[in-house]
């Protein structure tokens, strides 16, 4: 089962109900393309299953969706599928029926700053596996489900192709709705820029001085607002060999309805952006820096480390900064943090206080300590709390930090 093509099929089934209640729905796959020796009912079903949960939790703002595949040379594949949800947390009677019902067992947990958070884990009746759920005090849920199954390597990420700073344009009027599809354009060499409706493309279409990038992909999410009729100002604007995509939630086929406007199933799979990155044609051209909004791609991302042992915690302020623009790197841990600080200085450390081991005062007195003696650049560091205590604002000032902010 090529696992990558099976995940994002999971993914469609999933969209249309998260859509429909009013969510953000982003979807990720990190890691190498995979051919597992596993059912593919069964997996989608364990998905699933987590998903239904997580919707029924959620009344408001974003469902994640992400798969994490970790390659190793005996013919055994980890993979880590996170179901996750930002917004104002349910009520704990209907994560109480979640857990009952997925057959969890709750466990104490009792680190400092988290009053209200909740903890359960238990085995998947469909696959045998782990599944572990996290809540913090208001704001996230995170299902996990972790397994390592036989595998084979379908294709090595260093052969696939890249788009060399083409420019991809995405417009939707729902915000936040492509963070996740940005990152996974750039890794694949594209630079991006988003737009609210094909109108306000069209007009940037017109301020571009002779000379400068035209974009050789546009991606729409079809919406009330934006149809592919919508897009067809934008393509009697471009060359016929400028890939235009409406992404819609409907189960079907590859369409292209002799408009040249080209329809797929949200979200697009691996495959999916591969084969658009492969037909990318022509020279991507400059990027003169005069043109709004401006492009962007991996290296000129901003970087932003994000530390906490909370799982929840450490999802919602990722997601939060990944919508601000920022390439978000993780820590669970502080000595983790330093190892990522000193491996690709960030712009911004957020930084949890209460963590096993270094705390976050330590860690960021172990930063600034790297920073005085040049072996690492500035770069701010913000508290990011749940404590009452206004007495660790002092201790944060007093440890280095630029910034405090207190969570719900």
């Amino acid at each position: 089962m090529d696992f990558a093509e099976s995940f994002t099929e999971t993914a469609r089934e999933i969209v249309s109900l998260a859509w429909s209640r009013g969510l953000v729905f982003l979807f990720d796959y990190r890691g190498p393309f995979i051919d597992i020796d596993a059912d593919p009912v069964a997996m989608r079903r364990a998905v699933r299953r987590l998903a239904d949960a997580a919707l029924g939790l959620l009344d408001e703002g974003f469902l994640f969706l992400t798969a994490q595949v970790d390659w190793n040379a005996e013919g055994l594949v980890d993979i880590a599928i996170s179901v996750a949800g930002t917004g104002h947390r349910t009520g704990d009677k209907r994560i109480d029926a979640a857990l009952q019902s997925l057959g969890l067992t709750e466990h104490p947990h009792g680190t400092p700053g988290s009053e209200g958070a909740r903890v359960a884990s238990g085995p998947c009746p469909v696959t045998g596996s782990k599944v572990s759920f996290a809540a913090n005090r208001g704001d996230g849920i995170l299902f996990g489900l972790d397994l390592t199954v036989p595998a084979t390597l379908i294709d090595d990420l260093t052969q696939l192709p890249h788009a060399d700073g083409a420019h991809a344009w995405l417009v939707s009027d729902s915000p936040g709705t492509y963070q996740s599809l940005i990152r996974r354009l750039q890794r694949l060499g594209w630079a991006t820029a988003t737009f609210e409706s094909a109108q306000q493309a069209r007009q940037h279409l017109t301020q571009l001085k002779p000379g400068m990038a035209r974009p050789s992909l546009i991606i729409g999410t079809e919406s009330r607002v934006l149809t592919g009729q919508g897009l067809v100002i934008l393509r009697e604007a471009l060359p016929r060999r400028t890939q235009i995509v409406l992404a819609t939630a409907l189960e079907r086929e590859h369409v292209d309805d002799g408009s040249g406007i080209e329809q797929h199933a949200w979200p697009f799979s691996p495959a999916d952006l591969i084969e658009m990155t492969r037909r990318t044609h022509g020279d991507p051209g400059p990027t003169l820096g005069e043109t709004l909004p401006a492009h962007l791609n991996m290296r000129g991302r901003p970087q932003a480390v994000v530390v906490d042992d909370n799982a929840v915690n450490l999802l919602v302020a990722s997601g939060l900064l990944q919508v601000a623009g920022f390439e978000v790197r993780s820590a669970a841990t502080g000595e983790e943090a330093i190892a990522q600080c000193v491996a690709m200085p960030p712009q911004l450390v957020l930084m949890d206080i209460h963590m096993p081991g270094l705390d976050g005062l330590q860690t960021t007195r172990h930063l600034r300590a790297l920073q005085r003696e040049g072996t690492l650049p500035e770069f701010a560091i913000v508290a990011a709390t749940a404590d009452t205590v206004d007495m660790n604002r002092a201790a944060c000032d007093e440890a280095g930090m630029d910034g405090y902010l207190r969570s719900r």
